[in-house]
């Protein structure tokens, strides 16, 4: 008797059949529903949105909030107010969407299309039963839990919540600082994942309260981890060969363009443009994908006694059901529909980003050295201001802490820790003690340096960008000080002049009208920037957009972005049209702003 071989194992990709099973069924009412909701959400649910934050907001007088002032407007009145009022209409936004999704996929883990009519009613009449149980844990997690992960995919009207860059940047500075940013995002990763089939549970079966559906989705997490880790190693794969495919595409699309000198005109246009409607089009895909995949491991793993019998009479098939005699273009209605739906969305969405990317290109763009060249020296060290020269900076950043005696030391940390090892503020040294102390970062070993010992070095060969900071315990002369100090060496066009505290700004100009003061925003209400009385605008770049950048320019003033970190990064600012940068990477970014500046196009074959 022969003994048969037992096969190798292959990579059956079974769950990928089985979700290919579920969209034979859903992908139609995924579609049409998504787009219709997405162009609700941008025609009618954030422009509704908007004007009632806005009405609040002049109720308060609170239109030309920024920085640390949000804080006074969140704990104030006016933000209670908003909370209450915006937060449970953001809410219901997001709950529909998430439940329509839930359904649909539901009905095609069973083989059946789901008419998105019928769904969406069902959503809505059972939505005052969510507010009934509950309310609050299922808000935080819509609204708050799920959007953290920021996984590039997520409801209509809050995609992600994303940590500013300039937050994440100086945590990443200290391995303290990194070990939290770490944890932080390790806690919101697990409870998302003992939390993954809360919304499931809330929308097919019975049950009301989010905390005993987040602990029966833990548990269901707990049984079918396996199977999501299979699923991700599968899926991982099929990402990577995907991706292969889209690089090999857009490869493909460069070298058309090089090859047919295509880089300008309509042509060149029209192709960006399709490039934006594919990637639209793929985007559509992310959420319905991600709530298939969670409903059918819901499904798989949970008892189907749980699921609310009312639920099964929403499949499409009865509507369907009549004489077949019927015109092409009624029994294919819906599916028209939903091309043509498609068809219009995406086009408009390709030619709004192509223009939202594509500004009035600066003639002039400037390069700011943030804190020097770091990979030359210390941060705000001679060291690393002489990098930023050698680097071909416009202008150094740098950032001034008043010391004990009431002098300008060059220092951005209050606290020494970081750069010294010592647990010392610098308001409690004198600016003779605090120079005495070796700082060190990146291999790197310098000084503080006074901030008239570093004018006098750097005045006729860089200009500086000055950043006024405050540690709470200045006396009431610094800004005079600082004034005085570029009088006394004349150098009043040597220098520009900014601070995150809007005080500061307007005191500094009404001492020094000759001098150029900007305000540095990392968050703000204000939609125009001609809310704020400032020579300039440093803006950090999670808040720049095509509606601030055109509401500098019809001031008037300039507006930079900080802190741009990546070449990928200085050529989207600089095709988006702000006047500059401040970044850490100067040479590179002097790099590419050459080969974007440079009006001959080399194509060599």
């Amino acid at each position: 008797m022969k003994s048969s071989k037992p096969r190798p194992k292959r990579l059956r990709f079974a769950f990928t059949r089985e979700m290919l099973q579920v969209w034979k069924h859903a992908l139609q009412p995924f579609l049409l529903f998504e787009l219709v909701y997405k162009l609700l959400t941008i025609v009618v649910f954030v422009p509704v949105l908007s004007i009632l934050f806005n009405k609040i907001l002049d109720w308060g007088n609170l239109n030309a909030l920024a920085n640390f002032d949000l804080l006074r407007f969140v704990f104030s009145r006016y933000g209670l107010i908003s909370i209450v009022v915006m937060a449970p209409i953001a809410f219901l936004l997001i709950y529909t969407e998430f439940a329509v999704l839930i359904y649909i996929a539901y009905y095609g883990t069973l083989g059946k299309t789901a008419r998105v009519r019928a769904v969406l009613q069902q959503v809505l009449i059972r939505l005052p039963r969510v507010w009934r149980f509950g309310t609050f844990g299922t808000i935080l997690y819509l609204l708050l839990l799920f959007p953290l992960l920021d996984v590039g995919f997520g409801a209509s009207l809050l995609p992600g919540i994303q940590i500013p860059n300039f937050i994440t940047g100086e945590l990443l500075k200290t391995t303290s600082g990194a070990v939290l940013l770490t944890a932080v995002g390790i806690i919101i990763l697990i409870l998302n994942l003992i939390s993954i089939y809360a919304l499931p549970i809330l929308v097919l079966e019975r049950s009301n309260r989010f905390w005993p559906a987040m602990k029966k989705s833990a548990r269901l997490f707990w049984r079918s981890k396996w199977s999501l880790i299979k699923v991700m190693i599968e899926w991982g794969l099929l990402i990577v060969i995907a991706g292969f495919l889209i690089v090999a595409v857009i490869v493909g699309g460069v070298l058309l363009i090089a090859y047919e000198s295509l880089n300008e005109g309509w042509t060149g246009f029209l192709l960006s443009t399709l490039v934006s409607i594919g990637l639209y089009g793929i985007s559509l895909l992310f959420t319905p994908l991600f709530i298939s995949f969670v409903t059918c491991l819901y499904r798989r793993y949970s008892n189907p006694q749980d699921i609310d019998p009312s639920l099964r009479k929403l499949d499409r098939q009865a509507s369907l059901r009549g004489p077949r005699s019927r015109l092409f273009i009624q029994r294919n209605k819906s599916k028209l529909v939903s091309f043509l739906l498609v068809v219009v969305v995406a086009v408009a969405w390709g030619i709004t980003t192509v223009w939202n990317t594509l500004g009035e290109l600066p003639d002039e763009f400037v390069i700011m050295a943030h804190r020097g060249d770091i990979r030359s020296g210390v941060e705000n060290t001679m060291d690393a201001f002489e990098g930023a020269i050698r680097a071909e900076a416009d202008l150094i950043e740098l950032d001034l802490l008043q010391t004990k005696d009431g002098k300008l030391a060059v220092i951005h940390d209050t606290n020494l820790k970081r750069l010294a090892g010592r647990n010392v503020n610098v308001y409690d040294l004198t600016l003779e003690e605090l120079t005495k102390i070796p700082l060190r970062e990146n291999g790197f070993e310098g000084y503080v340096s006074s901030f008239e010992g570093v004018l006098q070095a750097m005045q006729g060969r860089i200009r500086l960008n000055v950043e006024l900071k405050t540690h709470g315990f200045e006396d009431e002369h610094y800004v005079e000080t600082f004034v005085d100090t570029v009088r006394k060496l004349h150098a009043e066009q040597d220098i520009i002049v900014q601070s995150l505290d809007y005080d500061i700004v307007q005191r500094v100009k009404e001492l020094a009208p000759e001098l150029e003061v900007g305000y540095v925003i990392f968050a703000t209400l204000a939609p125009k920037l001609q809310s704020f009385q400032a020579d300039f605008f440093v803006i950090e770049e999670t808040f720049v957009n095509a509606g601030r950048i055109a509401s500098a320019k019809l001031a008037g003033r300039p507006l930079y972005v900080w802190t741009v970190n990546s070449t990928d990064a200085v050529q989207h600012f600089y095709t988006l049209g702000v006047d500059g940068i401040i970044t850490d990477i100067a040479s590179d970014a002097r790099q590419v702003i050459n080969e974007l500046m440079d009006p001959i196009i080399k194509t060599d074959f």
